[in-house]
């Protein structure tokens, strides 16, 4: 089942039977979770005896049916949730036991069955690639693997609720914001959150870059692009006071290097590009990365060049290696680094 599917599901009001929710994306399984819910519950003060609920592994699949089995109260379904089990790692037999509960539920048409399964709790592959266990299981199920969305996605849908809080953004702005907090939908939410509530705190009409990087929280990979980018001006001091703000997070060390390397890997990715004649919206197509990473990708490589990117990049991975091997600890060797390419 698509996700175009089970919104048409959930609006016919049809919406019995046995669901699985897989995938990258926890905040929109939460989200159909939810629809589900205000789909089947009414608002008349009995929705305790429509509505179960068993969380994690250790759940009896006997009182799962018996939730399923028992008639609404006044109403004219019942939901039935199962939060987080872990799918992946169940015996044969476990594995069998729920596809009959699935089965089971089919005699039930007022229940509607939802399991949400974390990311590790299940490895669905993709909607189109489903492992083997997904493709099992969606013989029972309606199966829905939520996949990490694109970032053409992605700003679609922060549009939104920037539009619904009443606070303007642009295209370019909403790439920037992903670029900085990453493409998590649960934690971007909350990103929207800071920047609409700093917006209307400081009576902004318009969130724009300065703001994102102001007000939203940064992922590590976006840490070790400033980090490098940084480097590739030629500031040694913005360096170090990043690589400072990193320590003070508590990032460890090992982690930051290992981005940083995937960092200039990728700077020496676009400076070849570059240097084969393509254009920016080549290597974008090219890539498929995130149109703002692309522009500030552009603007370092250039700046530093193919061999002087190499030549980084290899003392990086040495490091790295060092690192992991445990021939190297701590910040120094970043900090050494730092000094050897300013």
């Amino acid at each position: 089942m698509t996700q175009a599917e089970l919104k048409e599901r959930i609006k016919s009001g049809n919406i019995g039977g046995a669901y699985l929710f897989v995938g990258d994306e926890d905040y929109l399984k939460k989200y159909y979770a939810g629809q589900i819910k205000n789909a089947v519950l009414s608002s008349g003060g009995l929705e305790i005896f429509c509505h179960s609920v068993f969380d994690g592994d250790e759940v009896a699949l006997d009182d799962v049916r018996e939730a399923i089995s028992s008639a609404p109260m006044m109403a004219d379904y019942k939901l039935v949730e199962w939060r987080y089990p872990d799918i992946e790692t169940m015996s044969e037999g476990e594995k069998k036991k729920l596809e009959e509960l699935a089965a089971f539920t089919k005699d039930y048409p007022y229940c509607a069955l939802v399991i949400t399964v974390s990311q590790d709790g299940l490895e669905a592959g993709t909607v189109k690639r489903p492992s083997k266990l997904a493709a099992r299981l969606s013989k029972c199920f309606e199966l829905v693997n939520f996949e990490k969305s694109t970032d053409a996605a992605l700003v679609g849908w922060l549009k939104r609720h920037f539009d619904a809080e009443g606070v303007a953004v642009d295209t370019k702005t909403l790439h920037a914001l992903i670029f900085r907090s990453g493409h998590v939908m649960q934690v971007l939410m909350g990103e929207v959150g800071k920047l609409c509530a700093y917006a209307k705190a400081n009576s902004l009409a318009k969130i724009t870059e300065n703001e994102v990087n102001l007000v939203a929280s940064a992922t590590l990979e976006c840490d070790a692009f400033a980090l490098s980018g940084a480097i590739s001006d030629k500031n040694r001091e913005g360096a170090f006071v990043a690589l400072m703000d990193m320590k003070m997070r508590r990032i460890e060390s090992g982690a930051v290097l290992a981005t940083l390397c995937r960092a200039f890997v990728e700077l020496l990715t676009v400076a070849m590009l570059i240097e084969e004649g393509m254009s920016a919206q080549d290597i974008e197509r090219t890539l498929k990365w995130n149109a703002y990473k692309i522009k500030l990708c552009i603007s370092a490589a250039r700046s530093w060049g193919v061999a002087r990117l190499a030549s980084a990049t290899a003392r990086l991975r040495e490091l790295d290696a060092l690192s992991k091997s445990g021939g190297i600890s701590g910040f120094s060797p970043i900090e050494t680094f730092i000094c050897e390419y300013l």
